[in-house]
């Protein structure tokens, strides 16, 4: 599985803004410019965080984003299965599922969704900000 350009953009975004988090919103323009992103794709992707309810919208002269929540209630796997779509590998049973189609969904493919989400349930924009790693790349 490979993180569109929609995922990677909506991460940074949620990142930059957790960076630089305060009570006054923060323009689009400013993280496009911070993070050298398309700041026209990177309004499509703040739409969709606002319609899913991770970032407030504020307008006017001034306006720009805030996070909605803390950042330790912003939970990575939730983002990318908005901004991704549903990023399950495994599919619906078929009426009509072979025998192949039903051992695969069940003995891997179910189990490789299991293990991408145990890899990712719990973690939340907090944590990947204050990673030990990402330090080093701010």
């Amino acid at each position: 599985m490979k993180v569109s350009t929609r995922g990677r953009y909506g991460l940074r975004l949620l990142v930059d803004l957790a960076e630089h988090t305060s009570d006054l919103p923060v323009a689009l323009s400013q993280v496009a410019l911070r993070q050298d992103l398309s700041e026209k794709y990177l309004q499509q992707v703040a739409l969709l965080l606002t319609r899913g309810g991770y970032l407030n919208s504020v307008k006017g002269a001034g306006g720009g984003y805030l996070l909605s929540r803390k950042p330790d209630k912003i939970l990575i796997y939730e983002v990318f299965d908005l901004l991704e779509g549903n990023i399950a590998f495994t599919e619906m049973p078929q009426k009509e599922e072979t025998a192949i189609q039903r051992c695969l969904r069940v003995h891997f493919f179910q189990k490789l969704d299991e293990k991408i989400q145990q890899s990712f349930e719990g973690v939340s924009l907090a944590d990947v900000t204050k990673a030990e790693w990402f330090t080093y790349m701010i």
